[in-house]
């Protein structure tokens, strides 16, 4: 069976001999089979063509999403990780590693964490070895868990039922899903996974093997999926008697975890899924909005004002629909779609609003990722106690956003204002409110070859306060770019091995070397707690995972990749 594939994220790699050849700067147009059952199990030790990452608010895991691009096993992997574990390792190097420190050179400093110094800089950089996952057992063992999804992830996302604040039901049990975009289905297979967060009210942590769970109805530990957790396959168990559409890429939740919408990259199109925290109740494609503008790749979740979820407590009837953001390959504009749920009347379903068009570049088309930036708000809204009056100040505050983009090279900058929209009334019944969303773009800063992702994640300063920086990876040039919102610049590039495909970020605070670099939580931050920030990255050319010093207080070894994550294995014929 021949399946037309296009990954518009993964760039150009020449002279690499894949099976399947990948072609097209940030693009894949590929032919290839994929059957499912048929050939050798993926490897669940290993990575093999990581695509996704995400770790846990906890901190106790890393997800990891492979795609067995090359089609040598019968399916690609998601794999849960012992954050805790590697966040040991790479601290420890990091101190090893310091001027003065207790090592007096890199062979001891990587000896001091069991690994050798690095023979193969041009492969990937740091000082030490590959740290190798598929040999460690025990105390050490990394990989705690995996299980077989289809060929072809492309993504990967993780949603939290809320355990305070407006949509959380403080009896509720407390549940978390994974949620992977696989090409090769085409479906969105969903895991339900460990909660363990700590710092919420009434959050109960996991312990132990509980953590790691990866519950996708397989019949087995690290067996295959099973197909009542591949959403958009059978149309029959969906809310609406339609598959998803090919290629699903971009994924990004609204308020709660309760909608998740999926692009659709050659579709021009885009699908949500509806997803009920109730007891047996599983996500489900709700609706699929077509005739969108070409290539929509990207997707990112209009923060909402919290002001709305005051109101509904005051009385006040919400007339709220969730807002995502979508980035067009060809078309030179910023998609706006706005979710309608079954409570404002009929079937749930996307509506596309008017685009913003980007005229601060010459081109204006090809962008790929995009993030917001809430963290200003979110603070305002925090110190409001619940009061309304205050509430409504803090909607007037301006979020960021931020677009890679390739026409040219270039890191967007804009801004995302929202109004509050109130409707009062004598009657309690007509007293409504909404708000709107307008996005404006203002500046760009230029970036390397052919940017494609963006995450914001916090450094540590030179005084050991956190700091947000808004980091965008380049594939091809195998870079990752750190700009400074405050500074409006470009303040560290940093060089990562090749084909750089994903981040993510563990950001905290630590007891030190006595406690196995556990996390401290709030109420600990004063009573000898150090604070870190750790980048991971997942290189897709050549299957690993890099991990990024993010301390300024560290010189030696800030911006630099300090730990590899698992043995890096170049595609076959370049081998």
């Amino acid at each position: 069976m021949k399946l037309a594939r296009t990954l518009l994220q993964t760039p150009r790699i020449v002279g690499v001999g894949l099976a399947a050849s990948i072609v097209g700067v940030g693009g894949l147009g590929v032919v290839g089979c994929f059957v499912e059952g048929e050939g050798l199990p993926p490897p669940v030790e290993g990575l093999y063509y990581p695509t996704g990452l995400a770790a846990s608010l906890g901190g106790r895991v890393l997800y990891v999403a492979n795609s067995d691009f090359d089609l040598q096993f019968n399916g690609g992997t998601v794999q849960a990780l012992d954050l805790q574990r590697l966040r040991k390792r790479a601290l420890t190097l990091q101190s090893a590693l310091a001027p003065g420190g207790r090592n007096a050179s890199v062979r001891d400093a990587c000896k001091s964490v069991g690994l050798a110094t690095n023979a193969a800089s041009s492969l990937y950089p740091g000082p030490c070895g590959p740290l190798d996952i598929s040999a460690l057992e025990g105390d050490d063992e990394v990989v705690r868990s995996s299980a077989v999804i289809g060929a072809f992830a492309s993504n990967l996302l993780l949603v939290h039922r809320p355990l305070s604040g407006e949509g959380a039901d403080p009896g509720a049990e407390r549940q978390a899903r994974l949620f992977v975009p696989v090409r090769g289905d085409p479906s969105v297979t969903f895991f339900d996974v460990a909660d363990d967060r700590s710092d919420e009210p009434g959050a109960r942590p996991c312990e132990g093997d509980a953590c790691f769970q990866l519950d996708c109805g397989a019949s087995a530990a690290g067996g295959r999926c099973g197909r009542d957790h591949r959403i958009g396959e059978d149309p029959g168990r969906e809310l609406i008697r339609r598959k998803l559409p090919l290629e699903p890429f971009g994924i990004a939740a609204g308020p709660g975890g309760t909608s998740i919408v999926v692009s659709h990259q050659t579709e021009n199109a885009a699908s949500v899924i509806v997803n009920r925290w109730e007891a047996n109740e599983r996500p489900q494609l709700a609706h699929v909005l077509t005739d969108l503008a070409f290539g929509p790749t990207e997707v990112a979740a209009v923060p909402r004002p919290s002001v709305l979820g005051a109101l509904q407590q005051g009385g006040w009837a919400i007339d709220d629909q969730p807002a995502f953001a979508v980035t067009y390959l060809a078309a030179p504009e910023l998609g706006l779609l706005r979710y309608q749920d079954a409570a404002s009347g009929g079937a749930p379903r996307l509506n596309e609003s008017t685009p913003t068009p980007i005229t601060a570049l010459a081109s204006g088309t090809d962008s790929r990722g995009i993030a917001f930036d809430a963290s200003e708000r979110k603070a305002c809204e925090d110190g409001c106690a619940g009061v309304v009056e205050c509430l409504e100040r803090c909607v007037e505050i301006p979020i960021p956003v931020y677009v890679a983009h390739r026409g040219p090279n270039s890191l967007l900058i804009g801004e995302l204002t929202t109004t509050l929209v109130k409707k009062d009334s004598d009657v309690p019944a007509a007293k409504r409110a909404s708000v709107f969303y307008s996005i404006g773009f203002r500046d760009a800063a230029p970036l390397g070859a052919y940017p494609s992702r963006i995450e914001v994640g916090e450094v540590i300063d030179q005084e050991g306060v956190p700091r947000r920086r808004v980091f965008a990876l380049a594939f091809d040039s195998g870079l990752a770019f750190s700009y400074d919102p405050e500074a409006r610049r470009v303040d560290a590039v940093i060089k990562t091995g090749r084909g750089p495909q994903a981040l993510a970020f563990d950001t905290g605070s630590t007891r030190g070397d006595d406690d196995d670099k556990k996390r401290c939580g709030r109420e600990q931050a004063s009573a000898g707690c150090d604070p870190y920030s750790l980048m991971y990255i997942a290189h897709f050319t050549d299957s690993y995972l890099g991990v990024v010093d993010l301390d300024m207080r560290k010189t030696n070894t800030f911006g630099t990749m300090i730990l590899t994550v698992g043995t890096p294995v170049p595609p076959r014929e370049s081998q």
